[in-house]
């Protein structure tokens, strides 16, 4: 998928210098600004059940792994240097993450991918790893797709006379995008200050294959390179291809899993209590509903009847799974 807060990121990696200390202010944040760290439990609803920030972590790592297996992209060798130049500074102040750094190994990788370019070239190096563009979607000729449960990014190719928002006009419907670009021509024998008009020419129309939430959707451009255009879906689903004639994706290949934070509170509660069971079994320990179980148990155990009543609590006479 298209990553909104590359700058954001790219700023910290310059600043830190190297990947292992990238990683360690991450997750510094988390510990100071967040709840990542806190364990919860049946009493402690802030934080998170014991052992599920790991798997999170995981998941997330093994999820850009496989994306990048199963990409057609090429790759950089990761153990290649990766130069990241400050155009305000002199060529000896940039900075360089070295082929030796500390490089955890993970499935779910949050990658930072990158190009080498001519030396005398200034600005950043790292460029857009183009196989997220078509996570889940597809490359076709002019255009390149991606999507979620809920929504679907489209980068569609620019002319390079294409310099401000001003030269497009973009029509977004609920089932159909067109898009068009403002294009000079220049007539023979006439000087182009006077006679030069401009002419709307159609780069991109489609009708999608299912229905979007059209207030909802916004784009913007890199200059002379694509027009990135967000949609929402109108319905949680996967989609087989954006424009209807396309060729189809094989759904059977796509990553279908869901960040957890893109589900309703009541299924990450869910997920949450599943994963903290998962860990209490594991550890040997009692689960939230044998918890539940064993306070309704000691509740009855001198309740009026009970054939235990006024004698100590004992959890051995009682069987129960």
């Amino acid at each position: 998928m298209c990553s909104i807060h590359d700058q954001a990121f790219l700023q910290i990696l310059q600043e830190e210098r190297d990947i292992t200390n990238f990683l360690d202010a991450f997750f510094g944040f988390l510990y100071r600004c967040t709840d990542f760290y806190v364990e919860s439990g049946p009493d402690q609803k802030l934080g998170f059940p014991a052992g599920m920030i790991e798997n999170l972590v995981l998941h997330s790592f093994q999820k850009w792994k496989n994306i990048s297996k199963f990409s057609s992209g090429t790759h950089p060798p990761i153990t290649q240097d990766i130069v990241i130049q400050n155009s305000d500074k002199e060529q000896d102040e940039s900075m360089t993450i070295e082929e030796d750094s500390v490089i955890p190994q993970v499935d779910h990788e949050v990658e930072i991918e990158t190009y080498r370019e001519n030396t005398n070239q200034l600005g950043h190096l790292i460029q857009r790893d183009s196989s997220s563009d078509s996570y889940n979607g597809a490359v076709r000729e002019n255009y390149t797709w991606s999507q979620t449960i809920s929504d679907i990014d489209v980068l569609v190719k620019l002319p390079s006379c294409i310099k401000t928002a001003k030269d497009l006009r973009v029509y977004i419907d609920s089932k159909e995008i067109k898009i068009e670009a403002r294009t000079s021509r220049v007539e023979q024998n006439q000087e182009v200050e006077e006679c030069r008009y401009f002419v709307w020419t159609t780069i991109f129309k489609g009708e999608l294959c299912f229905k979007v939430r059209k207030d909802e959707s916004v784009w913007s451009i890199v200059p002379e390179q694509h027009i990135n255009i967000h949609l929402e879906k109108a319905s949680e689903r996967w989609w087989e291809a954006l424009i209807v004639g396309e060729p189809k994706i094989n759904l059977t290949k796509i990553d279908c899993s869901r960040n957890l934070d893109e589900m309703g509170a009541e299924e990450q509660m869910k997920v949450q209590e599943l994963m903290w069971n998962h860990q209490q079994k594991f550890l040997g320990k009692p689960t939230s509903e044998q918890i539940t179980m064993e306070k309704i148990l000691k509740k009855a155990w001198d309740a009026k009847g009970s054939p235990f009543k006024g004698t100590p609590y004992d959890p051995s006479l009682i069987n129960f799974n």
